[in-house]
C-alpha cells in the first residue's frame, strides 16, 4: 500500500479544489491511500530571512517562525513517513524564490518524491517560464514530477517526462447539470484593465432583460457552488489558463460567453495552438465580437435556452468535448501511480 501525503492551503481556492478532487480520484486506485493537508504555510516558513526581507521586519519574521515552530517541525517529521508528497498550489506563485522553500523541503524529505500539481504544467507556458528565468525564480526541476489538468496551455504539448496529464476528477464534486429558475447571466470577479469587456456584458444583459450577479468579495466552495447552479450565461472576465470556473459552470449547465477564443486557453481545441492566440472552442462556449454581437447572441441563446433540458444539454458538450475535466484521465493517473509503484522517481 503507497501512501501519498496532498498538501494545499487552506483558503477556498482552486487548490484546494484540486487538491480534493485528485484525492477523490486516487480512491479510485488499487493499492493507493492519499491524505489532504490544508498547511502549505509550513513551506513559507522554511524560507529564510534574507528571501523575505522586503515585506517582513526581521523580528517579526522570526517571531512567526517561532510560534509555529513546534507543529511545523511535528508535520515536516511525519510527511517523511509518506511514499510522496504532492504539492498543489497556483503557478507561477509555487516557483516564486520568496514564496516557499521547496528545495529546503526537499532535503528534508530525505529521497520522498516530491510532486507538484496545477491545473497546467510550467512547460506549457513558455512566457511564465522566461518570467522565473529573468527573475531569478525557481524552474520545474525544484519538484521530481508534475501532474497537470490539462495538456494545453500556452501551447501544446503530449506528455512526457518530468509530467502527467491526470485531468481533473470533477464528478466527485457531485457538479452535474440542474434545472434553472429563471434565465441568469453570472458575471465573474472584476479584474482590472478589461473593464471595457465587463461594461459591455452588462450593458447587453441589460437591454436584453436578463437578470445578472457580478461576484464580488468571498465565498466558501459550497456558497459558490450554489451561484453557479443558477446561472444559465457565465461571462469570463479575464484570459485564463484553465479557469475552474468554466468547468464548474459547464457541470451545471450554463453556456461560457467569452470575447476571444484565446481567453480560455486549456479550452482550444487545436493540435497546435499559438502562445495567447486563438483557438477552437466546443459549442458550449459563445464567442462574441463587441456588444452588438453580444446583444444578438443573448437574445438568441435566451430564446433556445429550455430551463428544463438545455442545462443537460450543455452538460453533454462539455463532457463529450473535454471528458479529462469532468472524470479525469485515469490513464494518465495510472502512469504517474505505477512510477510511484516501481519507485522510479
Amino acid at each position: 500500500m503507497k501512501n501519498i501525503a496532498i498538501v494545499t492551503k487552506p483558503n477556498y481556492s482552486s487548490p484546494r479544489i484540486l487538491a480534493n478532487c485528485l484525492h477523490n480520484f486516487f480512491s479510485k486506485e488499487e493499492g493507493i491511500q492519499s491524505e489532504v493537508f490544508y498547511k502549505l504555510f509550513v513551506f513559507k516558513r522554511l524560507l529564510s530571512y534574507s528571501k523575505v526581507a522586503k515585506n517582513y521586519n526581521y523580528f517579526i519574521w522570526k517571531g512567526y517562525q517561532l510560534m509555529h515552530y513546534i507543529q511545523d517541525q511535528l508535520f515536516l517529521r511525519k510527511l517523511k513517513k509518506y511514499d510522496a508528497v504532492i504539492i498543489v498550489e497556483c503557478s507561477p506563485k509555487a516557483f516564486l524564490s520568496d514564496s516557499f522553500d521547496f528545495v529546503k523541503l526537499r532535503d528534508k524529505l530525505k529521497g520522498v518524491p516530491l510532486i507538484f500539481h496545477e491545473v497546467y504544467y510550467l512547460g506549457n507556458a513558455p512566457t511564465m517560464v522566461t518570467y522565473l528565468k529573468e527573475g531569478k525564480h525557481h524552474q520545474e526541476d525544484i519538484f521530481d514530477w508534475h501532474l497537470s489538468v490539462s495538456e494545453v496551455t500556452e501551447i501544446r504539448s503530449k506528455p512526457k517526462a518530468p509530467w502527467s496529464q491526470v485531468g481533473l476528477h470533477l464528478k466527485s464534486t457531485g457538479l452535474a447539470p440542474v434545472q434553472k429558475k429563471e434565465h441568469l447571466g453570472l458575471i465573474d470577479f472584476y479584474r482590472e484593465g478589461y473593464e471595457k469587456e465587463r461594461n459591455e456584458q452588462i450593458k447587453a444583459l441589460e437591454a436584453v432583460g436578463i437578470p445578472y450577479i457580478e461576484l464580488s468579495g468571498s465565498y466558501t466552495i459550497d456558497e459558490i457552488r450554489e451561484v453557479y447552479k443558477k446561472a444559465t450565461f457565465y461571462f469570463l472576465q479575464f484570459p485564463e489558463s484553465f479557469g475552474l470556473p468554466i468547468a464548474e459552470c459547464l457541470s451545471c449547465g450554463a453556456y461560457v460567453f467569452t470575447p476571444d477564443t484565446s481567453w480560455g486557453m486549456a479550452w482550444r481545441q487545436d493540435e497546435e495552438v499559438e502562445i495567447h492566440g486563438p483557438g477552437k472552442l466546443a459549442d458550449c462556449f459563445v464567442v462574441y465580437d463587441g456588444q452588438e454581437d453580444l446583444q444578438k447572441k443573448l437574445k438568441e441563446y435566451k430564446a433556445e435556452y429550455d430551463l428544463v433540458k438545455t442545462p443537460e444539454e450543455v452538460f453533454q458538450k462539455f463532457i463529450d468535448n473535454y471528458p479529462d475535466y469532468y472524470y479525469g484521465n485515469k490513464a494518465g493517473l495510472d502512469q504517474f501511480v505505477d512510477k510511484l509503484k516501481r519507485g522510479a522517481f
